[in-house]
C-alpha cells in the first residue's frame, strides 16, 4: 500500500480563470459510441470473458487493466470471444439492449491474472482473494437472484457465487468464503418481466473484498432496456422532435496509474491536488500524480467509454439525449457543462435517474425537487414556453452530483444564460468537467477535471419545446409493483416461507446505522433497529453497527399475501463525519420529505425513483449509536419508502467501493408468503 496523505480541504468549486474557454486539443478524438449487443427474438445469449488487457487509448502511461470481452455465444462452446478489429477498445465498456420480457443469458468465464494488491487477501480467512475469482451483478434490474436448482441449473442476479481461474490457486481449509465456489465459468439465466421500467443499468463484479480492485481496473459496462422513446413524448407534440435527437452512452470510469504503469486497483484520493495549477494548467481527462511522493510520475486518467478527454460533437440545433453511467469504484462525480464564452454551467433537462423516467408533480417547487432527487441535482427554473399543459414538471439542472454507480439521463443542447435553446454559430462549444467535492470533514476529496470538450453547432428547428414531457408510466407502477410482483411470482414461490420472517407491525419502520464499527476500530459497518408507530426503538431489536457478515441476514422481509409486494419505509442514519452512499438490490425506492401541517408530520413521497442516494455526513464526533444518542453529533436522516418485490437473499451497502470492502454491507432476505 501506498502512504496516505491527507489533503487539506478546498473552498467553492469556481475554475481558476486560465482553465475557461479550453482550446480543443490537436488531434483529439471523437468519442465513440460504445459496441452494442441487441436482444433477438426475445433473448440475448452472450460470452463474458474476464480477463487481462493493454490500456492504450488512456494517454502516455500504457497499464494492463482488466476487461469484458463480450461476444454472442460462440456455437462451438468455446469459452474465448473472436479476435476484435485493431483499436476496438474493450475497457470502454460493452452495452448490452435488451427489452422488456427478454431473457439474459451469461457465460460468464474467468482468465484474470492474481491480484497482486488485494488489502483483504492478507487477512485470515481471506487468502483465497488472492486468486481474484469474480462474478456478475445487474446493478438496477429488478429480478431474481436466485440460486440454481436441478431443474434450472443457472444463475439469476446472484452475488453470492464465485467464479475462480483455476490456474490462480482454490481456496483453503481455513477461508471463510462468501458463496458458492464455480471453477472456470459460471452460467447466469435471467429474465426480464414484461413490465420492468425502460432505462440505463449497468453491469459490474460484485465480490467482496475486490469489488474496488475489480472496478479499479476496468471491469464494468452496460445494460440498457427499451428506448428513451418509451418513457419521452409519448401521444405528445413533441414526438416527432424526439426523433431528431441522436442518443449518446457514456460510461465514466477514472483509473490512477503509477509511473511505472501499474494501475492503483485500491485508489487514493490524493493521488493528485484537488484543484489544477498554473504549474498544471491542463487537467483535460487526468491530472498529475503529486511530486515528491509515491505517486509523482503517475496520472489519474477520468475517461469516458475508454477515452481522455475526447471530442463529443453536437451536430445539429436540437441537440442530444446522453445517458451517463458512473463506473467509479469510489469516486463522487459533481458535473457541469461550462460554457467556454462565459464559464457559467448550461441547463440540462434531466429525463431519467437511476434508471427510471422522472415524473416531479406539476406544482412541485424546486426546493421539493432536490428533496426528491436526494441532492443529485442542483435543480434550477425550466425555460418557459412549453406548448400545452403538462402532467409532471419538468426536471432542469445546472450541475448533476453522481456518487459511484449512479446513473442519469439528460437532454444537452446549446442554451442561452437563461436556459433557452440558443443558436450555435459555427465555433459555439462548452466543456463537460466535474468539479472538486469534498464528502465531509473526515471524508474524501475528489479533484476537479475536465472530462471532454463539446462543440455545438447549428439551430433548433421552428417550434422546438424548451422541454422534453416525460409521460412514461414506470414510476407510478414501481411504487405499487403489484403487476409486476405478479410476473415474479413463480420464481419467488422457490423461496419457501419461514417462521422467523415476521412482517413489521401497523405502523413501524427499519432504521439503518451507517458507521464505524465501535471500539476503535477504522472499519465500517451498518446497524439495526426497528422503530414503533411513534419512532421509539422497539426493545430488543438493536443491533450494533458491525461488519459484514455474508452468513447472518440482518433484515429479513416476507411478501404480501399471495405473494405479492411489501412496502416498507427505512430511516438510514449516518452517524459518521463522511457521506455514503446507501443502495439496495433488487427494487428501486423514494425518498419521502417530511412536512408539517397543522402540528402533524405529513410524508411526502417525490416523483424520482432511485437504487442509490447519497446519506449526508453527521455534524460532530459521534464514535458510536450511543454517541448520537447522546447528541454528540447531529444527523440528517434520509426516509425512504422500498417495495420489495423479489424474493431472495440479496444486499444493501454503501456504494463506496472502500466503504462497503471495509464491512458496510449486509444481507438482507425476502421471503415468500404463507
Amino acid at each position: 500500500m501506498l502512504t496516505l496523505f491527507r489533503p487539506r480541504r478546498t473552498a467553492g468549486k469556481r475554475m481558476a480563470p486560465w482553465l475557461l474557454a479550453a482550446a480543443l486539443p490537436a488531434g483529439a478524438a471523437t468519442l465513440n459510441e460504445l459496441p452494442v449487443l441487441k436482444s433477438r427474438a426475445g433473448e440475448l445469449d452472450v460470452l463474458i470473458v474476464a480477463r487481462a488487457e493493454k490500456l492504450t487509448t488512456l494517454g502516455d502511461l500504457k497499464p494492463t487493466g482488466w476487461i469484458y470481452d463480450i461476444c454472442p455465444r460462440p456455437a462451438d462452446g468455446s469459452d474465448t470471444c473472436p479476435a476484435k478489429p485493431p483499436g476496438t477498445n474493450l475497457f470502454g465498456g460493452t452495452r448490452l439492449q435488451l427489452q422488456p420480457g427478454d431473457t439474459l443469458k451469461m457465460r460468464l468465464v474467468n482468465k484474470l491474472p492474481p491480484v497482486l494488491d488485494s488489502e483483504h487477501a492478507g487477512e485470515p480467512g481471506h487468502h483465497y482473494l488472492g486468486a481474484n475469482p469474480t462474478n456478475l451483478h445487474t446493478h438496477g434490474l429488478i429480478v431474481s437472484p436466485r440460486f440454481p436448482t436441478k431443474a434450472r441449473p443457472t444463475y439469476g442476479d446472484n452475488i453470492f457465487v464465485m467464479t475462480f481461474n483455476p490456474d490462480n490457486g482454490l481456496p483453503g481449509d481455513d477461508d471463510v468464503v462468501h458463496g458458492d465456489i464455480r471453477l472456470g465459468f459460471t452460467e447466469y439465466e435471467i429474465k426480464i418481466p414484461k413490465s420492468h421500467p425502460a432505462g440505463l443499468f449497468w453491469l459490474h463484479s460484485h465480490v467482496h473484498g475486490l469489488t474496488l480492485n475489480q472496478l479499479s481496473s476496468g471491469m464494468s459496462g452496460v445494460i440498457t432496456i427499451g428506448d428513451p422513446a418509451d418513457y419521452l413524448c409519448r401521444n405528445d407534440a413533441c414526438s416527432d422532435f424526439l426523433r431528431t435527437l441522436p442518443v449518446r452512452h457514456l460510461l465514466l470510469k477514472d483509473t490512477q496509474v503509477l509511473k511505472s504503469e501499474r494501475i492503483v486497483t485500491e485508489q487514493y484520493p490524493v493521488f493528485c491536488k484537488t484543484e489544477a495549477t498554473r504549474n498544471e494548467p491542463s487537467r483535460q481527462g487526468s491530472c498529475a500524480g503529486i511530486h515528491g511522493r509515491p505517486t509523482g510520475g503517475g496520472r489519474w486518467y477520468f475517461s469516458i467509454n475508454g477515452q481522455a478527454f475526447p471530442h463529443i460533437p453536437v451536430h445539429q440545433g436540437n441537440g442530444e439525449i446522453w445517458r451517463l453511467t458512473t463506473a467509479s469504484a469510489t469516486v463522487t462525480y459533481d458535473l457541469g457543462l461550462r460554457d467556454d464564452a462565459t464559464g457559467q454551467d448550461m441547463l440540462v433537462q434531466v429525463l431519467s435517474v437511476d434508471g427510471v423516467a422522472v415524473e416531479p408533480d406539476a406544482e412541485a417547487t424546486d426546493s421539493e425537487l432536490r428533496s426528491m432527487t436526494g441532492a443529485k441535482v442542483q435543480a434550477v427554473p425550466c425555460p418557459a414556453g412549453v406548448p400545452g399543459k403538462l402532467a409532471h414538471k419538468p426536471l432542469c439542472a445546472s450541475r448533476i452530483r453522481m456518487m459511484p454507480s449512479s446513473r442519469v439521463e439528460l437532454w444537452v443542447a446549446h442554451r442561452d444564460a437563461n436556459g433557452h435553446l440558443a443558436p450555435a454559430g459555427t465555433n459555439a462549444s462548452a466543456t463537460l468537467y466535474t468539479a472538486d467535492v469534498k464528502t465531509g470533514p473526515a471524508g474524501d476529496t475528489w479533484p476537479s477535471v475536465d472530462l471532454a470538450q463539446v462543440s455545438f453547432r447549428g439551430t433548433a428547428s421552428a417550434g422546438a419545446p424548451q422541454t422534453l414531457s416525460v409521460t412514461g408510466d414506470a414510476n407510478a407502477e414501481l411504487r405499487d409493483p403489484r403487476r409486476l410482483g405478479a410476473e415474479l411470482r413463480a420464481s419467488n414461490a422457490m423461496y419457501r416461507p419461514e417462521a422467523d420472517c415476521s412482517p413489521l407491525a401497523p405502523g413501524h419502520m427499519r432504521r439503518i446505522f451507517m458507521g464505524f464499527t465501535p471500539g476503535g476500530s477504522v472499519g465500517f459497518g451498518l446497524g439495526y433497529e426497528e422503530l414503533d408507530e411513534n419512532g421509539v426503538p422497539v426493545p430488543g431489536t438493536f443491533q450494533d453497527i458491525a461488519p459484514f457478515d455474508a452468513e447472518r441476514p440482518t433484515v429479513c422481509v416476507p411478501l404480501g399475501a399471495g405473494n405479492a409486494p411489501t412496502i416498507e419505509r427505512w430511516e438510514i442514519v449516518n452517524i459518521a463525519e463522511e457521506d455514503h452512499n446507501f443502495h439496495v438490490h433488487q427494487t428501486k425506492f423514494s425518498l419521502l420529505s417530511r412536512d408539517v401541517v397543522g402540528g402533524r408530520v405529513v410524508l411526502h413521497r417525490g416523483g424520482v425513483l432511485h437504487d442509490n442516494v447519497p446519506i449526508p455526513h453527521a455534524d460532530g464526533d459521534c464514535e458510536s449509536v450511543d454517541d448520537w444518542r447522546a447528541g454528540k453529533c447531529v444527523v440528517k436522516p434520509m426516509l425512504l419508502e422500498i417495495p420489495f418485490t423479489v424474493a431472495g437473499d440479496f444486499a444493501y451497502h454503501c456504494h463506496i467501493g472502500e466503504h462497503s470492502e471495509e464491512g458496510m454491507m449486509a444481507r438482507i432476505r425476502v421471503r415468500a408468503n404463507k
